[in-house]
């Protein structure tokens, strides 16, 4: 999946409130094409209001991942060979 498909998922998926998974069940090629995901969803997320506050990964095959990016810890997906990314969008409070 190109990173234009991908951030199209993206814009598509963080409308709504609450939590929204994307899960990719197949993972980047290697350590650079996945960081370059995990910046466009920063990125998107950040921007619709629905930051990125949970990454998995199969790290067997990214053995030199950091375990975090930026502030959203890294988790192991384990040998499912997926990379799920968690957004969440907070309601606003409303003044009384």
């Amino acid at each position: 999946m190109s990173l234009s498909d991908f951030e199209r998922l993206l814009e598509k998926l963080i409308p709504g409130d609450g939590r929204k998974t994307l899960t990719l069940t197949e993972a980047p090629a290697d350590l650079d094409e996945m960081v370059r995901l995990l910046e466009r969803a920063v990125a998107v997320g950040n921007r619709r209001g629905a930051p990125l506050v949970e990454i998995f990964a199969p790290l067997a095959d990214f053995p030199h991942c950091p375990s975090a990016f930026f502030h959203v810890p890294i988790e192991d997906s384990t040998r499912e060979g997926v990379v799920r990314l968690v957004f969440e969008k907070t309601a606003l409070s409303t003044a009384a």
